[in-house]
């Protein structure tokens, strides 16, 4: 047997010791950036529509704009035919999305499930690399939230999506800033 029980207790304990003094060295940047995360979730559930409709907006933005950054430099340099395609789906789906944002934002609900699946597996590797840690549990918590509020999404409530989406982006911001506030409560100083 390679690794004795000694072994993996001396290994979790110096893991452990390790992330603690990480959590200490930067305790004031994970504070500030859990209060940030609270701030944003509690505004995010406050205006749910708004935020759900900002959100899309934002994305076909970026979109619009990267797809016209990303056809400027394939003309430019004669890349690929595969990077103006590329472009022009970038373009496409921006406009789309900024020209008929409420019918796209229902279409967006489908990605955010998509989204919210991958995070929540993503956050719960993360709550099991703390796991060593006091408070751990809150990550996990976090992680385990975000795959319930996930699944209603793939189940579906048409009725309800637009302000759905806005609060499950509510949730997934506040649990996540909370988790990260947990983990530094009582670390020292």
């Amino acid at each position: 047997m390679l690794f004795t029980k000694a072994a993996m207790t001396a290994d979790t304990g110096t893991l452990s010791m390790r992330l603690e003094e990480e959590l200490r060295n930067h305790k004031a940047k994970y504070i500030i950036q859990g209060l940030i995360f609270v701030i944003a979730g509690v505004l995010a559930a406050s205006m749910p529509a708004a935020t759900a409709l900002n959100v899309e907006l934002l994305v076909g933005a970026i979109l619009l704009l990267t797809g016209i950054l990303q056809m400027a430099l394939t003309i430019r340099s004669r890349m690929h035919w595969w990077s103006a395609l590329s472009a022009f789906l970038s373009i496409g789906i921006g406009v789309l999305m900024l020209w008929k944002p409420f019918p796209v934002l229902l279409a967006f609900v489908t990605l955010l499930a998509l989204f919210m699946t991958l995070e929540g597996i993503f956050e719960l590797f993360l709550a099991f690399q703390f796991r060593p840690l006091r408070n751990w549990n809150w990550m996990l918590f976090s992680a385990v939230i975000t795959l319930v509020l996930a699944a209603i999404l793939w189940i579906g409530f048409p009725a309800f999506d637009i302000l759905y989406l806005g609060w499950v982006i509510a949730a997934n911001l506040l649990l996540y800033g909370l988790s990260l506030l947990m983990l530094v409560w009582r670390v020292g100083a």
